[in-house]
């Protein structure tokens, strides 16, 4: 962890009552301000922000360690977007944590912006977090944040794409899957593949679009812009794209959805429409959810080793707390698996 910063000329520890005596105000407001709530006028905010900056406060988490905080614990930082997916985050987090004695602080976000990001950290450190997980879009959203950066707390990314800076990050190919995954509906005799992606925020979603776009380009197959819906990563989502993708003159035979959750609003679309399933559609998803698991006719997915990534997270985060290495960094890729369910077959010949 790096040195406490303190205002220059001064040896004492930056506190929550440097920077309300430098603003002229209560420690209250101060932290009003630092966690977006209580009434606080714009021109106070704006100048309690500018002192958090020059004075370069952070929470104290040692201090608080002294208090008498027991035991390690890490933070997990994740959207309010009600998923299959993100459940199976949570379990297996917890599981990772208690594994090793950790306890899990929670912190639900309500908006992807850096500055709610920014404060959901903030939250996660004075409510004793000591690491972090985080999911995207936060993941990506911090990693170019100088604030997340100053506050120098350990921090690893789940499920994300790419290398982020300032955390490790631990993730499958997102574009090698999405590949297979539509090569297997390739394989099987279609041409006519919708994809349905995640927000486009996430930098997965990207990735699994350049996946989908790679094995039709592949295959010499046309893609129509009109074959690829918007989603995000939520079952109403699935809905609404499967509506519009169903309805057209030329419909798909086979349509990849990039998460579990959409993939069910596909499948509950398709069964009122009064489509046999997979006979006049076949259906294919990510991460491999129990839920997918339990669909009629149950999913062929891309399975995420959701408890090996957390196993990892959680390991990197304990031995960087236990002093026995430097910042989490860098990138683990770890291997996937395509699961062939019920959900996918030939396209029919009648």
């Amino acid at each position: 962890m790096p040195p406490r910063r303190t205002p220059a000329g001064s040896r004492t520890p930056v506190t929550l009552q440097t920077v309300a005596d430098r603003v002229g105000v209560s420690t209250m407001t101060v932290s009003n301000v630092i966690h977006g709530r209580g009434k606080v006028g714009a021109e106070t905010r704006a100048r309690v922000k500018e002192a958090v900056r020059v004075t370069g406060y952070v929470p104290n988490m040692a201090a608080r360690r002294l208090a008498g905080v027991a035991g390690t614990r890490l933070g997990l930082l994740y959207p309010d977007v009600r998923s299959p997916f993100l459940t199976e985050v949570l379990l297996a987090a917890l599981a990772s944590a208690n594994a090793v004695g950790a306890q899990l602080v929670v912190r639900e976000g309500r908006a992807a912006t850096l500055e709610h990001a920014e404060k959901l950290v903030v939250e996660a450190i004075e409510g004793g977090a000591e690491g972090l997980l985080l999911v995207p879009p936060y993941a990506e959203l911090l990693a170019g944040s100088e604030t997340f950066l100053r506050l120098g707390i350990p921090s690893t990314a789940i499920a994300g794409a790419a290398p982020l800076h300032g955390m490790q990050t631990l993730r499958i190919d997102n574009r090698g899957a999405a590949d297979q995954l539509t090569s297997h509906l390739l394989q099987a005799g279609h041409h006519r593949i919708a994809f349905i992606t995640g927000p486009m925020d996430h930098g997965d979603s990207q990735q699994r679009l350049l996946g989908f776009q790679d094995a039709m380009h592949r295959a010499a197959l046309p893609i129509d812009p009109a074959s690829v819906r918007a989603g995000r990563f939520c079952f109403q989502s699935g809905c609404e794209a499967a509506e519009a993708l169903l309805a057209a003159s030329s419909r798909p035979t086979a349509i990849v959805a990039s998460n579990d959750d959409m993939a069910l609003g596909v499948l509950w679309v398709a069964q009122r429409a009064g489509l046999r399933l997979p006979d006049d559609l076949s259906v294919v998803a990510f991460d491999d959810t129990a839920a997918s698991r339990r669909a009629w006719p149950p999913l062929t997915v891309i399975a995420q080793p959701m408890a090996s990534m957390t196993d990892a997270a959680v390991a990197a985060l304990i031995n960087t707390l236990s002093g026995k290495a430097e910042l989490p960094s860098g990138e683990w890729v770890l291997p996937y698996e395509l699961l062939v369910r019920t959900s996918s077959a030939p396209p029919s010949r009648r």
